[in-house]
């Protein structure tokens, strides 16, 4: 049991380990770094197999877990093939990294297929994204992340996604939606419009339409005339990143009704008034408007206050004409003025 168990305590330090694989693969080792607590060796190609080999069976080392491999694209020197070894008894991991021959233009490495079976499906990526070949593989191909007439390899840094545009993306394209006929439906996409089939998508097209509501169509009168639509919009979502919709138009409702408030106060609790004289009954409608810009509201509410100030003068100015002495209609004798 104590062979498979984990034990830093029977691991060999990075100097020993490259020390044991000097002694087993001489100049096969190249050099070694540790970097960011990762111990990376450098093995030349024709020593690749014979390191991996000696990594998997020296009791010492115990790498019997093929973890991971990927390419790196060294631009003009060509690429690197890099793989990443566990040992389950010590705990211990390794990276051992090569330099592929053959340049960009047929960079090869040779394959761990015979000593891990795990490398099979990596090399194979691999290749699928660098294009490189691994003599001694089953088969590469084959392209298992890509279409089969795919050109390039995307992981290489000259290789440029923006050549979609220029040549469409292989593969099969999507059904067109067509009628009883047999006409192509052409719809126009709009916000909410589900991108896939799945409920996810469903859930997130009925999001996209509550964050971005579309506007109501205008009311028509009986004589085919439109009527301005005067109730607020609908407030968006708190998720849209936007304003809410009314807010600007109900903190002018709140900001009018407490200057009416005021004005009624002043005016001696009259709530409700007709419109006077210099106050045209359209102003007394505007009060209950809420979709006009603040400069607008803020100048009728100006001229409101001006037109009510007269309006009380000349109800004062009235009441005391009325109760001065001798402007009674109603004489002494008058039994109406007596009742």
């Amino acid at each position: 049991m104590t062979d498979v168990l984990a034990r830093r305590d029977r691991a060999l330090t990075p100097e020993e380990t490259e020390e044991l694989l000097r002694d087993r693969l001489g100049d096969g080792v190249q050099r070694s770094v540790l970097e960011f607590g990762v111990f990376t060796v450098w093995i030349a190609q024709e020593a690749w197999v014979a390191a991996a080999r000696t990594c998997r069976d020296e009791p010492l080392l115990a790498y019997d877990m093929f973890d991971n491999a990927f390419g790196v694209d060294a631009r003009e020197e060509g690429f690197d093939y890099v793989a990443i070894l566990y040992s389950t008894s010590t705990g211990n991991r390794i990276v051992l990294r090569t330099r592929c021959e053959g340049g960009r233009e047929a960079p090869v490495c040779p394959s761990m297929v015979e000593v891990y079976r795990g490398a099979d499906w990596m090399e194979r990526e691999t290749w699928d994204m660098f294009g490189i070949d691994f003599p001694g593989h089953p088969s590469v191909s084959p392209r298992i992340l890509t279409v089969e007439n795919f050109e390039g390899w995307p992981l290489r840094k000259d290789f440029h996604l923006a050549s979609r545009a220029a040549k469409p993306w292989p593969g099969v394209a999507e059904p067109k939606e067509m009628d009883d006929e047999g006409n192509i439906i052409e719809r126009e996409k709009r916000i909410g419009d589900a991108p896939g089939p799945y409920e996810l998508d469903k859930v997130m097209g009925e999001q996209a339409k509550l964050a971005n509501p579309l506007p109501e169509p205008p009311a028509v009168t009986e004589e085919g005339e439109e009527v301005a639509a005067t109730a607020p919009v609908a407030d968006r979502a708190s998720d849209s990143g936007q304003v809410l919709a009314s807010d600007q138009e109900r903190g002018l409702e709140e900001e009018q009704k407490l200057r009416h408030e005021a004005d009624v106060e002043l005016s001696g609790g009259e709530a409700e008034r007709e419109p006077t004289v210099d106050e045209p009954a359209s102003d007394v409608a505007d009060q209950g408007e809420s979709a006009i810009p603040a400069a607008e509201a803020a100048k009728k509410a100006d001229d409101r206050r001006k037109a009510q100030a007269e309006a009380r003068a000349k109800k004062a100015a009235e009441r005391a004409a009325a109760d001065e002495p001798g402007d009674d209609p109603a004489g002494p004798d008058d039994p109406e003025g007596d009742a």
